[in-house]
């Protein structure tokens, strides 16, 4: 052990000084490219108002009319926050950088782990435990020298994200619960910067942008405001019907396709395309199981909607994870709804059952995580179809049997869950033989079998 934790720490300083020395790289490039652009001004290599090197690099977008010269220049000049270096946040980002986006701002409280590789691209395998955004950073200056890329390894919150929010042009919403959503689209109104907001989940993934002000399409003097995200929804949905890529999965590629999509959309906007053209008050809808496209028209603007009508009631930023009833970061989640007495330790399950005292484990994930990992012996009543005759069939088994009834889940919160409404139903001192594994089974994984997958 003492010769893993020598290596790890070696590792650990190799790769602090190999980030130091790719900021020493970036910096000089962008020193030398800045002496450069200004010794060649008098040799007239711009043309167009772009430098010959930009000419060249970004060539095959410039030739696009929708993009052309003018395009390209803005582009360039443009500031673009992403919110969030995961599954979406990592090839917008790309390809933002690739179309040569002046500057990129990419926030990411969270550290990179073995379970992001298969859809987060810009993380490698050496990236574990290494700020998201510091990693997803090193992957953009390595894509292109010549924009600037800033990192933020902070959590997003109401005390800091009007300051961080200003400096850009436009922000993308990469992230994956709730309040954050609601958050993003507030400092998207109040500081009136367009949102551009990605969701991916199982095979399914949407898109559409929040917040716009625009010309209008062929009436040059009008402009149109799009509608935000409360005008759409208004009141948070329950967090019970709110589902994650950790919980219920992804395919890599679905965040990838709406990932690129935002950068697509945010190009569009960036280079001066009307909202005719832009998934303004419309949602593009995917289906990676069919492999099928379709858009759907939005609600218009609310004149009612508390923070972007004329009469806001929300003037400033909240406690959105007290407005919403559910975190922001999911692996902060930490349910206590039972007493003490109703929930057991991993080390104290494992010895009761070493003692081969009789359980009735019911594990309550779904039916391809516990074909993935389970605890020996255990029974899977996946929480979701706990209901009518799978929960009367498990409470016959459970009043039928003298053994002690132990809840198991992935991280300790369903079976809680799970185990409360079997409470609710039982009476007398039955009540007192159903428990729950605190912890859940990475708790198992982490006390009694290191073996065990975590996931």
């Amino acid at each position: 052990m003492d010769v893993i934790q020598r290596l790890e720490q070696e590792i650990a300083e190799l790769k602090d000084t190999l980030q130091m020395k790719e900021q020493e790289l970036v910096e000089i490039k962008q020193k030398f490219l800045q002496i450069n652009e200004n010794s060649t001004e008098n040799t007239k290599v711009r043309i167009g108002g772009l430098p010959k090197w930009a000419i060249e690099r970004y060539s095959r977008q410039i030739l696009l009319p929708d993009i052309g010269v003018q395009g390209q220049g803005r582009l360039m000049a443009a500031r673009v926050l992403i919110v969030g270096a995961g599954g979406l946040g990592c090839p917008a980002s790309a390809y933002l950088a690739g179309a040569g986006v002046g500057e990129i701002g990419i926030i990411d409280y969270d550290e990179v782990d073995v379970t992001n590789i298969h859809r987060q691209i810009l993380h490698r395998e050496r990236d574990q435990n290494l700020s998201k955004a510091q990693s997803a950073a090193n992957s953009l200056r390595s894509i292109n020298s010549k924009i600037k890329i800033t990192p933020y390894s902070i959590d997003i919150n109401p005390s800091n994200g009007l300051e961080i929010a200003k400096n850009y042009d436009l922000i993308l919403d990469c992230t994956d619960n709730v309040p954050t959503r609601y958050m993003l689209n507030d400092i998207s109104v109040l500081t009136g910067i367009p949102l551009i907001s990605g969701s991916a989940l199982k095979m399914e993934g949407q898109l559409t942008i929040y917040g716009y002000r625009g010309k209008g399409g062929d009436e040059k003097e009008q402009t149109h405001i799009g509608p935000c995200y409360r005008c759409i929804f208004p009141r948070p949905p329950p967090p019970e019907t709110v589902g994650s890529c950790s919980a219920q999965g992804v395919a890599g590629p679905i965040p990838g396709v709406i990932g690129v999509l935002q950068a697509l959309e945010a190009i569009k906007l960036l280079v001066g395309h009307p909202h005719t053209q832009l998934l303004v008050q419309r949602m593009l809808l995917f289906d990676g199981g069919d492999s099928t496209f379709r858009t759907v028209k939005l609600r218009p603007r609310s004149p009612a909607c508390e923070i972007c009508s004329d009469e806001p009631t929300i003037t400033k930023l909240l406690d959105y994870e007290v407005v919403c009833q559910s975190q922001a970061k999911e692996k902060d989640l930490d349910l206590h709804i039972l007493q003490s007495e109703n929930r057991i330790s991993a080390k104290e399950l494992a010895k009761s059952l070493n003692a081969k005292e009789r359980h009735l484990l019911v594990d309550v994930r779904s039916e391809a995580e516990f074909n993935m990992c389970n605890i020996d012996g255990a029974v899977n009543y996946p929480l979701e179809k706990l209901r009518e005759k799978q929960f009367e069939e498990l409470m016959e088994k459970i009043r039928s049997c003298t053994s002690y009834v132990t809840f198991v889940c992935r991280r300790g919160n369903d079976s809680q869950l799970a185990a409360e409404r079997v409470l609710d139903a039982l009476v007398g001192p039955d009540r007192s033989r159903v428990r729950d594994l605190t912890g859940g089974l990475h708790a198992w994984a982490r006390h009694v079998d290191i073996d065990f997958p975590v996931y």
